[in-house]
């Protein structure tokens, strides 16, 4: 049915209870009738003398300004008469009860025929309500009845008609309930409209051919802007051919200044097929009409319409995505899209979103399915993106690499990143949302899936590709006290439910625990989607790496993603020697000749037997290094910052140069000596003997920053308001940003 909710009462639309819903007009008596259309009963109306009978909804239903509303309703003579017509009105009114109609709205009259049968379609009226109307009144109406001629109404409905809420199209266009005026036949072609034969409601546009050739029918304009992406479809069936659906863009003047061409689609006579195109508004575009266009083969063919639509395609499309609509949902054809090892075709088998999806047949071998586009949105250089492309594959689950390029303005890779994931007995559709940071000078994108040695035939199916700002990404520069910020984002891209935990890596790949704020970031709950920490155990001099991983801790649901390498600033001569709980200690210290001479104690006794020539040895695990490293300080700064990180008299970490052939190692100092270089007073340069002993990495958090305190918070403002002027979370205030 057309109304898709009913504003009236059920015993208003159905009489199921009795009459009282409905108010009899002049030279009518109401009366519950046993004829139905639907339910038992009816609203039977009784013509006092000869002529017309009228009734009213006894009760006005609230409206909406400016919104398109629909009414109808069902009739049948108690006996049959010839020449009766129905008709229905929607009368506006301010208020709720009392005044006069603001307008009426009535639809055109249907001839009832000379039998008791229901008359289908049944007359029906469609109207805007006006500016100034609340609420609204249903009247039907019956003529060239006899005194005392009877009839019944059923069904009775009045409401937004079956439209969708995102279609830009009058649904008087859309549906051609009312009548066919909304559209136009430019070229060849005879418009029309057929009864019973809908994809909804009870009429459907008909487009004849005049003779052989092109065939051109517009709809009416609607409103657009430049740079607005829109979607024309049209359901469509026919035994005659092929039809096109175009979008033509109009300026100020009605003067056409551009066309979108629409790609051919096959139809049948049996079923309504879906047509669709995309095309994006040219600058001067003021208006834009929805095309239809047949080829006739011969005179008199006839191609049978319904559901013409318009959608913004910022409505209709995944939210936030920065491919276009054209690209992303393959709902007017497959676009930019290239398929290498298969075949490719538009599909209704299965979609993820809108009406299709593209088909992927494997030829056998590997298939790789790329996209080269400009994002809606010029790439930002240091933000992360992610692509997500859902993958239906009803038969086979093959693992899958994904991967993204970064292109110049010439179409250069810049940068290239995949990612593998595998679907473990999944079924329906499976993506992998894979992350990546956009390098500088990056204008484009080329996004691919690629599939290893498919068997030929397996089949697979992509839809609703999405590039999106956000996904798992996590990077790394260097901060203050000899640390590296590492900042992540996406943790929450996967299911906040998920832990996350971040690792840092040598060259070897060799991995380590970083240290958080309560200990090491391992199996952490996600709070945000974004996390910030300064790793300051980083080694210097050399290339590190950090990976950040979510895991779903009751499945196997996984995903990691690994940083650029960045080495640490070293110097040749200095060592840092660190509070791992409380960075803010941290020192950078010179080194004096000669390095420290380890000494690594046997932990052994030697027993001598009677008897024996040698003895017997009890051994356990030797000790790690002892030794002791000289450093001078120069200023009273330098000699107050190393006692600071001394005074607490726990374990420090102690940091080489990469040249030095040391191992940074966790280490207690024991009793230290402070020497002045000179045996003059002012002269402040001291030289530090610390007795290292090795130790094992201690537990525990970080607190704090090396280089950010709340002075330097304080120091970014004169006033609260203006150290938070931008700032969106306490974490901008954290790192700095």
């Amino acid at each position: 049915m057309s109304v898709s909710t009913n504003l009236l009462s059920a015993n208003v639309e159905s009489v199921e209870t009795d009459v009282s819903g409905w108010t009899a007009g002049a030279n009518t008596s109401l009366f519950q009738s046993t004829r139905y259309y639907t339910g038992t009963k009816s609203l039977g109306m009784t013509a006092t003398a000869a002529g017309s009978v009228t009734a009213t909804t006894a009760t006005r239903v609230a409206v909406t300004v400016g919104e398109e509303y629909q009414g109808y309703a069902f009739f049948a003579g108690i006996t049959a008469v010839a020449d009766r017509t129905t008709y229905v009105t929607v009368d506006w009114w301010a208020d709720a009860a009392g005044g006069t109609p603001i307008a009426s709205s009535t639809g055109a009259a249907t001839t009832m025929a000379n039998s008791t049968s229901w008359n289908t379609p049944p007359p029906q009226v469609t109207a805007v309500a006006p500016e100034g109307a609340q609420y609204a009144s249903l009247t039907v109406t019956v003529t060239g009845l006899p005194a005392g001629g009877q009839v019944a109404g059923d069904l009775f409905k009045l409401g937004l008609p079956s439209n969708s809420s995102l279609n830009l199209y009058p649904y008087t266009a859309t549906s051609v309930e009312t009548d066919a005026t909304e559209w136009t036949g430019l070229t060849n072609t005879s418009v029309g409209r057929l009864a019973m034969v809908s994809r909804e409601g009870w009429y459907s546009l008909s487009l004849t051919s005049v003779a052989a050739g092109p065939m051109d029918v517009v709809g009416v304009p609607i409103a657009s802007s430049p740079g607005t992406e829109l979607m024309g479809q049209v359901s469509a069936r026919s035994a005659a051919g092929p039809i096109r659906v175009d979008l033509r863009w109009y300026d100020a003047s009605d003067a056409l200044i551009a066309t979108t061409t629409g790609i051919d689609w096959a139809l049948t006579d049996s079923d309504w097929t879906t047509c669709q195109v995309v095309g994006t508004a040219p600058a001067g575009t003021a208006f834009v009409r929805l095309a239809l266009c047949p080829t006739a083969t011969d005179a008199g063919q006839l191609w049978t319409c319904d559901l013409m639509r318009i959608f913004d395609c910022a409505t209709v499309g995944a939210a936030g995505n920065l491919l276009t609509y054209a690209v992303s949902e393959f709902e007017g054809g497959l676009s930019d899209w290239q398929v290498s090892g298969a075949t490719a075709s538009l599909s209704s088998d299965y979609y993820y979103g809108g009406s299709y999806s593209m088909k992927v047949v494997a030829t056998g071998g590997d298939v790789i399915i790329s996209l080269e586009t400009t994002p809606t949105q010029p790439i930002v250089p240091g933000q992360s993106y992610q692509m997500r492309v859902p993958v239906r594959m009803p038969t086979v689950t093959p693992a899958l690499r994904t991967r993204i390029e970064w292109l110049d303005s010439t179409g250069s890779a810049l940068r290239t990143r995949w990612q593998s994931w595998t679907s473990e007995g999944a079924s329906g559709w499976v993506w992998g949302p894979m992350g990546d940071i956009a390098p500088d000078g990056a204008e484009s994108i080329r996004i691919s899936l690629e599939y290893s040695d498919l068997t030929a035939g397996d089949t697979l199916y992509v839809d609703r590709a999405q590039f999106l700002v956000g996904g798992l990404t996590v990077s790394a520069v260097p901060a203050g006290g000899g640390g590296a910020l590492i900042t992540m984002n996406g943790l929450s891209s996967r299911d906040p439910s998920w832990l996350w935990t971040l690792v840092r890596l040598d060259a070897a790949g060799t991995s380590y625990p970083v240290r958080g704020w309560s200990g090491d970031l391992t199996s952490q709950t996600i709070t945000g989607d974004v996390a910030a920490v300064t790793d300051y155990e980083t080694p210097l001099g050399v290339p590190m790496q950090w990976r950040v991983s979510v895991k779903n801790p009751s499945g196997s649901g996984y995903q990691d993603y690994l940083s650029d390498p960045l080495t640490l600033d070293s110097s040749p001569t200095e060592v840092w020697l660190k509070d791992p709980g409380l960075p803010q200690k941290n020192v950078r210290l010179v080194v004096q000749p000669p390095v420290p001479t380890w000494t690594r104690s046997a932990r052994q006794g030697v027993a001598v037997v009677r008897g024996r020539s040698l003895p017997v040895v009890i051994s356990d695990v030797r000790g790690g290094r002892v030794g002791d490293l000289t450093v001078v300080t120069e200023t009273d700064a330098d000699r107050r910052a190393l006692d600071w990180v001394l005074d607490a008299g726990g374990p420090l970490l102690l940091q080489w140069p990469p040249g030095w052939g040391e191992d940074d190692m966790f280490v207690s100092i024991g009793d230290v000596t402070a020497a002045p270089v000179a045996d003059f007073a002012e002269f402040h340069d001291r030289t530090w003997v610390l007795p290292l002993t090795q130790v094992d990495r201690p537990i525990g958090g970080v607190t704090g920053d090396a280089d950010r305190t709340w002075q330097t918070v304080k120091d970014g403002g004169a006033t609260w308001a203006d150290v938070l002027d931008g700032v969106t979370s306490w974490l901008t205030i954290r790192i700095g940003a």
